[in-house]
């Protein structure tokens, strides 16, 4: 086994993802926008890369929603305006705060302060989850436990996304301050396809005309129910 903290080839390694070393790292970022993207360019490329991803969601008049990994709620005001309900959860408490002051004009919505492998929910109890650069804090086996638990906390047709920043092949950060895990987008297609219908995939196009990056990538699915 590797030692925690190693570097390997150039890449530092940490054999076990640290809830702790993940939390420390977001809890010295500022709340705002920047950070969100960890790019100064954040502000600028917001607006643009929510607009796209919102038109790829489905219909969300009335659901029941879950944003996991919410962050400072880029994408809070919009759910809350389509929502019956609407749940986000982030594990940084300053994040949660802003979230919260930010969007207190909506009464429909819980804002929950938790590690996402920590988050309990009744099944069958959502229409849609919606991951936003969640499963690169993730090991591959609470890749696989997280994504079982959605799949029975949607209802039967109810419906996922999540977007991931991708690479050519698998490999870690080189900073040992910052955990994160980068995958092929072949990972993602086999968690989707073993669990859920797929109904789209591709890549934000935001980040291709910014930067020139075609593995900022998400997919949609359905959660066919149980048989």
């Amino acid at each position: 086994m590797l030692d925690a903290g190693k570097a390997v080839n150039g890449l530092f390694v940490n054999p076990m993802r640290s809830v702790k070393q993940t939390f420390l790292f977001w809890e010295t970022r500022e709340a705002s926008v920047n950070s969100m993207y960890l790019n100064s360019m954040g502000e600028s490329l917001d607006e643009e890369e929510r607009r796209e991803i919102i038109g790829y969601l489905p219909d969300l008049k009335g659901k029941k929603i879950l944003d996991l990994g919410s962050g400072i709620g880029r994408f809070t005001r919009f759910f809350a305006s389509q929502a019956g309900y609407l749940t986000t959860v982030d594990m940084a408490s300053h994040f949660v705060d802003k979230n919260r002051k930010d969007h207190a004009d909506f009464k429909n919505v819980t804002f929950l302060c938790s590690d996402a492998m920590e988050l309990s929910m009744e099944e069958d109890s959502l229409d849609f989850v919606f991951l936003n650069w969640l499963f690169m804090y993730l090991e591959d086996s609470e890749i696989e436990v997280l994504m079982d638990r959605i799949q029975r906390w949607l209802k039967p047709e109810g419906e996922l996304f999540f977007r991931e920043s991708c690479s050519a092949t698998r490999q870690m950060s080189n900073d040992p301050t910052y955990y994160v895990h980068y995958r092929e987008l072949s990972y993602y297609d086999e968690i989707v396809k073993k669990r859920f219908a797929l109904l789209k995939e591709g890549h934000i196009q935001a980040h291709v005309d910014a930067f020139a990056n075609p593995l900022q990538c998400f997919w949609y699915c359905k959660n066919p129910g149980f048989v």
